[in-house]
C-alpha cells in the first residue's frame, strides 16, 4: 500500500556528485574485470532505436542495401532497438500514403502524430543531424544478438524480517521482471546464481555509507553484480531519503532500500529498473515516462497502462554499451570502438542539456572521454571485493 498524500522520497544514483564519480572512474578497471568475461555473440558495433509515441499500432517496414526486408508492429509506448550497420530505410502507412525515411545508426527516432498524420521525428543529438528522407540506405539489418547473461548474486541483510521461504521468491520475481526489461531494451539478461545475506552496521544512518559497507563486505563473486536489499532503513514521510543507489556505468554493487508497507511492488520494480539502468549506461532523463527520470514514486507505475521503460535516448546508450561487453575482454571505457565512444558521448551531451541541474550525465560524458584510470588515485577505503 502506498503512503496517501505524501510523495515517496526522490531515488539519487549515488556517485552524481563529482567525488562519487570519480570514484566511479577510479573503480571501472575493476568493473571491467567482473563484467567483461561473458561473451555470446559478436558485437555489431551500431544501432537504431525506433519508438512509437502515437495511441494506435504501426506496422514497420524496414529495408537495407541488399533489400532484405524486416517487419515489425510496435504498439503504442513501445520502442525498438535494431541492429545495423549503416543507414536502412523504413517505411510506414500514413493516411493511405506510405511514407519512407532513411534512418541512420546510433540514432533514436519517434513516431508522432501531426497534423493528424504520422510522422517520424529524430531525437536532436548536440551534433545537430537530422532523419534525411532523401538519403538511400547504405547499411545492413543484422540479426538480433544472443543475450548477454549476466550472473548476478542476490543478498538481503540481516534486518530483513521475513524468512528466507518468503523473501527470496518475492526478490527473485523481481530480479525476473527487470531482466525482460533490460533485456528487451539492451539485449542483458540477468541470472540468479547466488543468494546470501549479509551483516548491516545499524549505526549507520547514511545511505552512502551503507553502500560503501556494502561494498567492502560483500564480495559479486560467483556473480558480476551484486544486488542488496537492506531493510535497515525505514521511509521518513515528507524527508528525502535515497531509495537506492550505485556509482555508475558498470560497477559490480546496487543497495535498494526494501519496506513492505510503503512501497508498492510496482514502485520497488522500478527502483531496482533505474539503478540496473545505471549499471548499463543510462543517465537521468528529462522523460516523464522513463524509468530515469529522476525521480520516482510518483505513482505513474499504479496505472494498468503504465509501461516501466527506458526512453529512446537510454536505451541506445544501453545497447551499445552491451554490445561492448560482448566483444570482451575490456579494461576501461578507452576499450571501446570510437564510434561506440562518440554515439555515447553524444548521447549523454543530449541528456546532459535536457537536464542541466543534473550532474550524472554530464559526469557520464566525461567517462566516456577517459583513458584507463590511474589505480595509483582508488581510495583504499573503498576497495572493490577481491
Amino acid at each position: 500500500m502506498c503512503l496517501v498524500g505524501v510523495k515517496l522520497p526522490r531515488i539519487e544514483r549515488r556517485g552524481a556528485g563529482p567525488a562519487r564519480l570519480l570514484q566511479s572512474l577510479l573503480f571501472c578497471t575493476a568493473c571491467f574485470a567482473l563484467i567483461a568475461a561473458f561473451r555470446p555473440a559478436s558485437a555489431a558495433g551500431a544501432a537504431l532505436v525506433v519508438m512509437n509515441r502515437t495511441d494506435v499500432d504501426v506496422p514497420l517496414l524496414l529495408t537495407d542495401v541488399d533489400r532484405v526486408e524486416r517487419r515489425f508492429t510496435l504498439a503504442p509506448g513501445q520502442l525498438m532497438p535494431i541492429a545495423v550497420t549503416g543507414r536502412v530505410a523504413v517505411s510506414f502507412v500514413s493516411q493511405d500514403e506510405t511514407r519512407h525515411y532513411a534512418v541512420a545508426p546510433n540514432r533514436a527516432y519517434s513516431l508522432l502524430n501531426r497534423n493528424g498524420r504520422l510522422d517520424m521525428a529524430m531525437a536532436p543529438l548536440v551534433d545537430g543531424a537530422q532523419a534525411e528522407p532523401t538519403t538511400p540506405e547504405e547499411g545492413r539489418l543484422l540479426p538480433s544478438p544472443e543475450p548477454l547473461v549476466v550472473p548476478v548474486k542476490l543478498l538481503v541483510d540481516d534486518d530483513e524480517p521475513a524468512v528466507r521461504a518468503l523473501w527470496e521468491p518475492r526478490l527473485r520475481k523481481r530480479v525476473s521482471e527487470a531482466s525482460e526489461i533490460l533485456q528487451h531494451h539492451c539485449g542483458a539478461q540477468l541470472k540468479v546464481v547466488a543468494v546470501e545475506t549479509w551483516h548491516s552496521d545499524n549505526a549507520i544512518h547514511e545511505f552512502g555509507q551503507s553502500l560503501a559497507e556494502f561494498e567492502r563486505n560483500v564480495d559479486p563473486s560467483p556473480g558480476k553484480i551484486a544486488i542488496g536489499f537492506t531493510s535497515q532503513y525505514h521511509l521518513i514521510p515528507k524527508r528525502h531519503t535515497p531509495l537506492g543507489g550505485t556509482r555508475g556505468p558498470l560497477y559490480p554493487w546496487i543497495l535498494i532500500r526494501e519496506w513492505s508497507q510503503h512501497v508498492t511492488s510496482s514502485e520497488r520494480l522500478e527502483v531496482l529498473v533505474h539503478e540496473l539502468g545505471h549499471v548499463f549506461g543510462a543517465a537521468h532523463s528529462a522523460r516523464s515516462d522513463s524509468v530515469m527520470r529522476p525521480e520516482l514514486g510518483d505513482h505513474q507505475s499504479h496505472a494498468r497502462s503504465f509501461r516501466i521503460g527506458f526512453d529512446p535516448l537510454n536505451t541506445l546508450a544501453m545497447y551499445l554499451l552491451v554490445d561492448e561487453l560482448r566483444r570482451g575482454p575490456l579494461h576501461g571505457y578507452a576499450d571501446f570502438r570510437p564510434q561506440t565512444r562518440t554515439a555515447l558521448q553524444q548521447i549523454y551531451a543530449t541528456l546532459a542539456q535536457s537536464l542541466p541541474d543534473d550532474p550524472a550525465a554530464p559526469k557520464y560524458f566525461e567517462l566516456m572521454a577517459q583513458d584507463r584510470p590511474d589505480e595509483s588515485k582508488r581510495p583504499p577505503t573503498e576497495q572493490p571485493a577481491p
